[in-house]
């Protein structure tokens, strides 16, 4: 067995150990975040040939935080096969989540060993791949996970990318399939734009100039981005969700760098995640400028472009860093690997240290968390009992206010918006008037229900406008009658 076909067969053995351990430990439902019901309305829209935007979600203009009124289309075409077949089972689209990670750890295993040792290959994939932040996003129905995969895909053919001297069909092959692959991350989610600049950087520090297959590749990119502007999802929603305020990205850094220790997070050793957070987070950055000073390539490129993208968000999401975790751990362990030459026993200690301290990490998550039960949210019998509650009393023309309206029109088939932080009763009432709103619903006592405090407080100032029609112990129903205006 040659070492480049032994190295391939214990690679296929990781993913295939980790597909297994995923599939049986696979957990039913899903939380309050219902970006999901978003993507899943889409893909129901595909699969039945209904138009792309009947979603019933009223977006809300001043409350950008919800979420555009459309996402982008990758991730639903994705899923309608899977509804198509299965319907809505949220157990089967959580597969699509789990493929797309297994591709992303091998396109991170074909990218990062050009420049780390099979050693250090072996740990990176092994700390990305056994890492329990991963394994509780399997069970989530959302976009991250195919956003990585693309964004890796199209830097894997962007470190390939052919010279001027190889015949001109297979420059221009190449260059068309790096393009749909920076349109599939960008259709998957709109940060994957920085993917074409990272290319044209990329080139101008390699050969000084830009050819014609950058060209090609922006071509290909446009023509698919327009076409998807034109048939399903334009980015203006994202536009009242973004800040350039000084202060606004000095606290993102901070919440960021929060996020990004959850990597590391331990159930026995509570500042374990500080800890090696800024253990790995000196080495990356020593093995960062390292890179750059010497000539920077597509991963360091894109990771500073992509760094830079995803600070004025005001919606700061630590999945928004999964396409930097393989680049933040893999420049760490290359730092590391640096070391060796002058002092292989130190560089062996500190891999060593900081394989066994995340292991151990590892290791007390998944001994303290329940293997096949989770978080529940839009499943509980609470739950059910609502959206049966809403298409029992309620009429398929008539508009909800409820904190969770993507939720709540994908498992009703209603019209549902969300209110914004209103700073008075008086406000809340003018917007359900604009909306035309015939009920609303308060549910638990839960931060995933933003805002909700002031449609609770609405009713309780006014109960003469709100009557309850129904109830159950985690959620109440009100119908809503305002009086005429004046």
């Amino acid at each position: 067995m040659t070492g480049r076909r032994g190295a391939a067969l214990l690679l296929a053995a990781f993913l295939l150990g980790i597909a297994i351990f995923y599939g049986f430990t696979l957990r039913p439902g899903h939380d309050w975040g219902d970006d999901f019901a978003m993507y899943v309305h889409h893909a129901k829209n595909i699969a039945l040939g209904l138009p792309y935007n009947q979603t019933g979600y009223i977006w809300n203009p001043r409350f950008p935080m919800m979420g555009p009124p459309t996402y982008p289309p990758v991730f639903p075409l994705m899923l309608a096969p899977v509804y198509a077949v299965f319907g809505l089972d949220l157990m089967p689209m959580k597969w699509v989540g789990i493929a797309s990670f297994l591709g992303a750890l091998l396109l991170t295993a074909l990218i990062f060993r050009r420049f780390l040792s099979p050693l250090y290959l072996a740990v990176l994939l092994a700390l990305l791949g056994l890492n329990p932040y991963f394994w509780r996003l399997k069970d989530a129905v959302l976009s991250d996970l195919p956003f990585f995969f693309f964004t890796y895909l199209a830097l894997y053919l962007l470190q390939r990318q052919p010279g001027s001297d190889r015949p001109r069909g297979r420059v221009a092959l190449h260059a068309v399939a790096f393009g749909v692959a920076c349109y599939l991350a960008y259709g998957t989610r709109s940060l994957g734009v920085v993917l074409i600049p990272c290319a044209i950087l990329a080139e101008l520090s390699w050969r000084r100039r830009v050819s014609l297959w950058n060209a090609v590749a922006a071509l290909v990119f446009v023509l698919l981005a327009a076409l998807q502007a034109t048939v399903s999802h334009r980015d203006s929603g994202y536009a009242a969700i973004l800040s350039l305020d000084p202060h606004r990205i000095a606290l993102n850094v901070v919440e960021y760098a929060r996020y990004l220790s959850g990597l590391w997070d331990s159930a026995w050793v509570k500042t374990a995640d500080t800890w090696l957070l800024a253990l790995f987070g000196l080495l990356a950055a020593m093995g960062l400028l390292a890179r750059l000073r010497a000539k920077p390539g597509p991963l360091e490129i894109f990771a500073v472009l992509y760094g830079l993208a995803i600070l004025p968000w005001i919606a700061t999401q630590g999945r928004y860093l999964i396409p930097l975790m393989p680049i933040y751990v893999g420049f760490a362990l290359w730092a590391v690997q640096v070391m060796g030459k002058r002092s292989p026993k130190r560089a062996r200690l500190i891999l060593a240290g900081l394989t066994v301290l995340a292991g151990l990490g590892f290791a007390s998550i998944y001994t303290t968390t329940p293997m096949r039960g989770g978080p529940e949210g839009v499943g509980t019998p609470d739950a059910v009992g609502l959206w049966q509650a809403v298409e029992r009393i309620t009429s398929s023309e008539d508009v909800i206010l409820f904190q969770k309206p993507r939720a709540l029109a994908l498992f009703t088939g209603r019209r549902s918006t969300a209110i914004h932080d209103a700073g008075s009763d008086q406000e809340v009432l003018d917007y359900v008037r604009g909306v035309d709103a015939r009920y609303a619903i308060v549910g638990p006592d839960d931060p995933a229900f933003m805002y909700q405090g002031r449609i609770r407080h609405a009713i309780e100032a006014d109960p003469g406008t709100f009557s309850l029609v129904y109830r159950n112990p985690e959620f109440a129903m009100y119908r809503i009658r305002l009086p005429e205006p004046r």
